[in-house]
């Protein structure tokens, strides 16, 4: 059901994931999965008239591991550090994904990859054999609840186990994760698949069985339905005893069960996507929607205004009546190939490069001209033609960032990921240091030291990227995260040149690179110094999670809170109001985050490490014209209190429980106290979570 490359048609390229949840839109995420799938349809349909077989109609997707480590290679693929975001995120695309049908399923949503799972190759571990050591509080408050609300809340078809090991269990052979977890505690009803290669891997790389029949048997046992790469071993495993066939059964049942559902065995004129046309792949609508996706992802880190000694201020927006020389920079510049991110067939249709975007929408009145100035890794810079390119210009524009492409040429033997060698950052490769790679910021330095003419940056990356030198030059005016944007660089264009205001916020922390000299990639503890993502990083950060500028100013206004009427008779039932007001001059949409923190004084009450600083509850992306104002209410709960009592929860048999005490609410610039109250019994209409919930410790 998974569409291998090789068999891949073209299709609509839209951002990494990383810049979809940027936008902060839950119900933009969904339309962009909804798009997916009817393409994924469509190549289906016209799959089913050659040869009536089906293809493509399950998705590898969504990635909902948690972005814990600035240097993880898969990072893009992710909806962030923060498991509320990746929660809300995840539940749209499988809602978007899976459709809306009461008998049949569009597209089989698969979330993954369950769970850990985030270290590729670094500190001497390789992702094929890592053991992840998570405790119980780490394991309920920031790896499972992504996957707990994707598989309750949004269903999901299929479910994929990880390579590494999770306290001495590979994920595929875990009785705990899969049985106990899964199936028993969320009830999830649907194919567990194993990452390809991972059922062998129990064998080969664990060494946690001692044949390849018995490391086969136990993740059939463990509830591991589907091997994505060789399951033929069950035979051995069931000519010598170390499964029944009922153990065999159960997983066809779960495997054939879904693809019915998937309307594999009805006729195509009884499902309501059967004639879904191939000319709706990489159509006007979609390809749009890729460009919107950029408008509303891409992040505005840094906006200043300089005076050049010839002129006036200048900076983001840039007014295009008033530019007639412009420079275009960078190894990302006019590469289409690198503005695609991981995991890429054929895009339906051109790929707007930057350059030819800032061209397009400039007109042939202004002189743009491209420079490529260096690569992002292994050569030289070239700071003479940096400067040269943006002397007695009007603004020059770099595209930097790091690569996820393959680099063929550099192909070495007995490597399945040699291919990528030349990149740095991508699946198999985790980063050394999160600076600009190579040289680019070399070249940057040199326009900015030997010129005065005005210079944007603009990001193509992944991971966070420390660029605290361009945060601090008072020659870098503006900086521009656009993350890997696909097909919708057009996007960038119209940020640029103030057709649309930038509205993305960072669903990441931007750490200086001193953090990776300092903390292990191999170590799964999220609050341990310096600690990890904003709930616990105990130092400075470069760009907070959730960070973002935009062209207008906004106002917030009157926070207050009042207490909700609620059937579960909670005491601790609340709704945040906020005013958001534009005070600027220009539309534009903004984000508006709920956090909760302890006060000081019930963090110095609570054990060390016990309690976040702050978390993510809610958010809400609106858009507000000039001189107008929008009241946004969001909703608190018990549940947004609650915390893992001990870390021996699993030992002592207790539930999570409510932290009552005084807690502030932030929205925007604004917070106030609340004081929450103890709850016992949890009376609240959201399920408590068992102790039979926490991952197993050994």
């Amino acid at each position: 059901m998974w569409m291998p490359w090789d068999n891949a048609k073209a299709a609509t390229f839209f951002p990494q994931p990383i810049g979809l949840a940027a936008t902060w839109d839950t119900d933009f995420m969904e339309e962009v999965a909804g798009i997916i799938s009817e393409e994924m349809r469509a190549i289906n349909n016209e799959q089913y008239k050659l040869d009536k077989t089906h293809r493509g109609l399950n998705c590898f997707g969504p990635n909902i591991n948690i972005f814990r480590d600035p240097r993880w290679g898969r990072g893009s693929e992710t909806y962030g550090e923060d498991p509320h975001l990746t929660s809300r995120m995840g539940v749209s695309f499988v809602n978007g994904i899976q459709g809306s049908d009461k008998t049949y399923i569009k597209v089989g949503a698969t979330c993954k990859h369950f769970a850990a799972y985030s270290l590729e190759n670094a500190d001497g571990y390789s992702r094929l054999s890592f053991n992840a050591s998570v405790s119980q509080r780490d394991a309920i408050d920031t790896y499972l609840p992504a996957f707990e609300a994707c598989v309750t809340e949004g269903h999901a078809q299929s479910v994929m186990c990880s390579y590494n090991a999770v306290n001495g269990f590979p994920t595929c052979a875990s009785p705990d994760l899969l049985q106990k977890q899964l199936r028993h505690d969320w009830t999830f009803p649907g194919v567990v698949v194993s990452d390809c290669g991972a059922v062998e891997g129990v064998f080969r790389n664990h060494k946690f069985a001692k044949s390849m029949a018995e490391g086969a048997a136990d993740t059939l046992k463990a509830g591991t339905d589907m091997s994505c790469a060789d399951y033929s071993y069950l035979r051995d495993s069931l000519n010598e005893g170390l499964i029944g066939q009922i153990d065999i059964d159960m997983a066809l049942i779960r495997v054939l069960t879904q693809r019915f559902q998937l309307g594999m065995f009805d006729p195509p004129e009884q499902q309501p996507w059967s004639t879904i046309p191939m000319a709706v792949v990489g159509s006007q609508r979609h390809l749009e929607a890729a460009i919107e996706a950029v408008r509303k992802g891409s992040v505005l880190l840094k906006n200043k205004k300089l005076t050049p000694h010839h002129g006036s201020p200048k900076g983001l927006p840039l007014d295009a009546s008033k530019l007639k020389k412009v420079s275009v920079l960078g190894p990302f510049a006019n590469s289409p190939e690198m503005l695609l991110g991981n995991y890429y067939g054929t895009p339906a249709g051109p790929v707007t490069t930057p350059f030819q975007a800032i061209k397009a929408y400039l007109g042939d009145g202004v002189d743009v001209q491209l420079h490529e100035g260096t690569r992002v890794t292994g050569y030289a810079p070239n700071s003479e033609d940096a400067i040269n390119a943006c002397t007695d210009r009007d603004v020059c524009i770099f595209f930097v960032g790091s690569s996820m492409i393959a680099v063929h040429e550099q192909q070495g033997p007995g490597n399945a990921y040699a291919m990528w060698s030349g990149t740095t950052e991508s699946e198999g490769f985790d980063r050394s240091h999160i600076r600009l790679p190579g040289s680019q910021e070399e070249i940057i330095k040199a326009a900015a030291v030997n010129t005065d003419t005005l210079i944007i940056v603009v990001l193509v990356h992944g991971g966070p990227l420390d660029v605290s030198w361009l945060e601090k030059s008072d020659r870098i005016s503006g900086i521009l995260s656009a993350w890997y944007p696909g097909q919708g660089a057009a996007g960038i264009a119209d940020i640029l040149f103030g057709k649309t205001s930038p509205s993305g916020k960072l669903p990441v922390t931007f750490y200086y690179d001193n953090y990776t000299t300092i903390q292990t990639m191999s170590n799964m503890d999220m609050r341990s110094w310096p600690g990890r993502t904003y709930r616990y990083l105990q130092e400075p950060e470069l760009y907070a999670f959730s960070h973002g500028l935009s062209y207008t100013t906004f106002d917030y206004q009157k926070l207050a809170l009042t207490a909700t009427p609620n059937a579960a008779a909670d005491p601790n039932a609340f709704t945040a109001q906020v005013e958001v007001h534009n005070t600027g001059d220009m539309e534009a949409d903004e984000v508006v985050h709920l956090f909760v923190a302890p006060s000081p004084a019930l963090l110095e009450a609570t054990p060390a490490g016990a309690l976040p600083r702050k978390s993510l509850k809610g958010f809400a992306r609106i858009t507000v014209k000039p001189g107008q104002y929008q009241t946004v209410q969001l909703p608190l709960s018990s549940k947004d209190f609650q915390y893992a009592a001990s870390d021996t929860a699993a030992q002592d048999g207790s539930s999570l429980r409510v932290v009552y005490g005084d807690w502030v609410v932030h929205m925007g610039t604004e917070h106030v106290p609340c004081a929450v109250s103890t709850v016992v019994p949890l009376r609240y209409d959201v399920k408590p979570v068992k102790a039979s919930q926490w991952l197993s410790q050994t």
